[in-house]
């Protein structure tokens, strides 16, 4: 059996078109219904600022598209060729304009307004190019005052799933449990996933968002700054997995001890990782996730133990890229140490200060 979920997104998208086939109806604007509803496919934006910002741009193509029609139909022809030739004059225009991205609605704007021009050309361009603006408004309402996306819960969710597989991968190369064609694919999602997380991070930032939010205002700013350094953090963790990916033979050559102490380190760091996000949460008290630190002598003996490994005959003079391979694993594990320092005490201190404005985020 198909388990099909509509999600917000989908909501909103068929709500906009159930209007835009209804209100061109009441305002006179019967023709262009098609129009309008093509305009809130086109106009739905993910980010609630994009749909705005996207406004006006929208209107001033779709009017170029409007006049172009009208004085090509009017003066010259509405013939296939005409057609063709002044939906290539838009694009150009367009394009000259920095307006590349509006082709699509606009295009389709100028070849109805010539396909159907009906007994008062004006009058047609007049009616169609104020359908497809009525679609546009309809979307920028509809997006912004309909269910208003959670990019904060959101991020925070999927920070959870990123930190999990990337642990759970960085555990299985460790283990010599992982395939290497497999784990190509996985750490490509894991990049797809960071690119998803910024997206929100970004949508975050929008003045409308904050707006929507305006009596947690000062609760969101806080956890923007520890949303920034979880970003950084996952992106060192990806790091650590892709290099360790890469390098999967040097590893697995490496003497039995070394082994052990990168497994013992890492295990470290990504179990505290997983334990501040659940402090993050409120289900791990703020002062906890304390064992991140080593001490002097063991992180000496860490470091004496790659460089040893990374300093032997065959990785001088043999193999140069074993050498780097170890470098880069150490600085980058030492990195994640570091970022991961950071990230605890943002987080003690985002949870520390409660406020009546606190943001609640779902670890499920």
């Amino acid at each position: 059996m198909i388990n099909l979920k509509i999600g917000a997104r989908t909501f909103k998208t068929s709500l906009a078109i159930l209007l835009a086939m209804i209100i061109p109806k009441y305002i006179g604007l019967e023709d262009g219904v098609g129009l309008a509803t093509a305009a809130v496919i086109f106009s739905m934006m993910p980010s609630v600022q994009e749909t705005f910002d996207k406004i006006g741009s929208r209107i001033i193509s779709n009017i170029i598209g409007g006049v172009i029609a009208f004085l090509v139909s009017n003066y010259i022809g509405d013939s296939n060729l005409l057609i063709a030739a002044a939906s290539a004059v838009l694009i150009a225009i367009l394009n000259q304009l920095n307006l590349g991205s509006m082709i699509g609605l606009s295009t389709l704007t100028t070849i109805n307004v010539m396909l159907y021009p009906g007994s008062n050309i004006l009058l047609t361009a007049i009616q169609r190019v104020s359908a497809t603006l009525v679609g546009v408004l309809i979307a920028f309402f509809v997006n912004t005052f309909v269910l208003p996306p959670k990019y904060d819960v959101k991020f925070y969710q999927l920070t959870v799933s990123l930190t999990d597989n990337s642990t759970k991968y960085v555990r299985s190369m460790l283990r010599k449990n992982a395939q290497f064609p497999i784990m190509s694919e996985d750490l490509k999602q894991l990049k797809k996933d960071l690119h998803t997380l910024n997206k929100y991070y970004k949508y975050m930032m929008d003045p409308i968002y904050k707006r929507f939010i305006s009596s947690k205002y000062y609760s969101l700013l806080r956890f923007l700054v520890v949303c920034r350094q979880s970003i950084k953090v996952n992106q060192i963790l990806y790091k650590v997995a892709f290099i360790m990916h890469e390098s999967e033979n040097t590893i697995n050559h490496l003497p039995k001890e070394l082994r052990t102490l990168i497994r013992e380190r890492m295990e470290t760091l990504m179990t505290a990782h997983e334990q501040i996000l659940l402090k993050w949460n409120g289900r791990v008290l703020p002062d906890n996730v304390n064992f991140m630190k080593y001490r002097n002598d063991l992180r000496k003996s860490f470091m004496e133990a790659f460089y040893l490994e990374a300093s032997t005959e065959e990785a001088m003079e043999y193999d140069f890229s074993k050498g780097n391979d170890l470098l880069s694993i150490m600085t980058t594990i030492f990195e994640y140490d570091k970022e991961l320092q950071h990230f605890n005490k943002l987080t003690n201190s985002f949870v520390k200060y409660k406020r009546d404005d606190q943001i609640k985020y779902k670890y499920e």
